[in-house]
């Protein structure tokens, strides 16, 4: 039965629209559409608020444990279900939504939501070019294809686990990455080693003018939109013609890659610790070290650490900012003395390959998961079938 958005939930609350005012020793945080990309709360990304502040911005409607926030600008789409502990406002560019409990399932209505034909679905609707947005009589508008009450929670049951073990690996990757920012930031205590960038790298340099192409004889290549969070995400990745790219182009396992151009975006800096025939277009500089010279591990995570720094060296006017490949080069980085950085950089590298096992495993739960809705929702697989399915994927 098809409903709109207002007709299945008993709240569709747009938020205050406005910036709410940062509170670093805050308790509570505003969600917005910055810390809600790949349908998760980011809290890094979120601001911290104090309790009247959230009290202010929580007085159209007070979130609780099951509610959730739909992104409506900046990007469009994504949407994360409010957890429990009363601490989280709506942000900007948001909307909060509370089902009504005798017509949808609240996760259901999530995973709904988040599916990739329904993603496209909403994004069709958006309107601007430059910044893609929903009204909010879209949204309050948007038509919804729901089953019956009983099989959308019998829906949601399957899928819960899936989503259950995507939050718990997320986690557990956030936490290697802290511990691996932590223990490097340890063992600055010794370092006595001050170099420029320049100094001990075999390759610092832009990458390719990209000639865009399916073919077979194409391989992936990433832009600045596939750096954020020091990691790297291919989702946003194209493809380019290998005839393109020079053979150093080819990214090689602990390369750093560091967004050069843009304003917002210039001077995101991420390892490469995947495999795969993998190179960066030319916005992005690719930071390859002399392993004669330092550990690349260890100095990757020096470059890391000095993110903050690089932002700030970019030149030219609003909207064209550059970061030099020359100014990059004479950046100065402190390293530990040569014989500690093989040690710690073999204990960091044994955590990122933690981080992105895991990772990797959220692509494949979460692909089974949005192929799993539309067939249970067509009734082409029975519910018992799919729970033979998370069985045999070892969930």
């Amino acid at each position: 039965m098809i409903q709109t958005l207002q007709e299945i939930c008993s709240h569709v609350v747009d938020c205050k629209n406005r910036t709410a005012p940062e509170d670093p020793t805050g308790e509570y945080f505003a969600v917005g559409t910055p810390a809600m990309r790949g349908n998760v709360i980011n809290y890094a990304e979120a601001r911290r608020i104090s309790e009247a502040t959230f009290a202010e911005w929580t007085a159209r409607l007070l979130p609780r444990e099951g509610d959730i926030l739909f992104a409506r600008e900046a990007p469009v789409g994504p949407v994360v279900s409010i957890p429990a502990g009363g601490n989280v406002a709506a942000g900007q560019r948001t909307m909060l939504l509370r089902t009504d409990p005798e017509k949808a399932d609240s996760d259901f209505l999530r995973f709904y939501l988040s599916a990739p034909i329904t993603q496209a679905r909403i994004l069709a609707l958006a309107h601007g070019s430059t910044t893609p947005h929903l009204r909010v009589a879209d949204v309050r508008s948007f038509p919804v294809d729901l089953p019956p009450l009983d099989e959308q929670k019998a829906i949601a049951e399957i899928l819960r686990p899936l989503d259950d073990r995507i939050a718990a690996n997320a986690k557990l990757a956030q936490t290697s990455a802290l511990l691996a920012q932590t223990l490097f930031a340890g063992s600055m205590r010794a370092a006595d080693h001050d170099v420029a960038l320049c100094e001990v790298t075999e390759l610092l340099s832009r990458g390719v003018a990209p000639k865009y192409s399916d073919a077979e004889d194409s391989v992936v290549v990433l832009n600045q939109k596939c750096i954020r969070d020091q990691r790297v995400n291919l989702d946003p990745a194209r493809r380019t013609l290998i005839s393109k790219v020079r053979e150093d182009k080819m990214l090689r396992m602990d390369d750093v890659l560091v967004n050069s151009t843009g304003q917002g975006t210039l001077g995101r800096v991420a390892r490469w610790t995947n495999s795969g025939s993998v190179t960066v277009d030319s916005h992005i500089t690719i930071v390859r070290f002399d392993e004669e010279k330092v550990d690349p591990v260890c100095a990757g995570m020096a470059l890391l650490a000095l993110q903050k720094t690089i932002e700030e060296m970019g030149e030219g006017s609003t909207g064209q900012t550059e970061l030099s490949r020359t100014e990059l080069g004479k950046l100065r980085m402190r390293l530990p003395e040569r014989s500690l950085q093989s040690e710690l950089g073999h204990r960091i590298k044994a955590m990122s390959e933690m981080e992105s096992s895991r990772l990797s495993e959220n692509q494949t739960l979460a692909a089974t998961r949005d192929t799993l809705l539309p067939q249970l929702m067509s009734g082409k697989l029975r519910v018992k079938d799919a729970e033979k399915v998370l069985e045999n994927a070892g969930v």
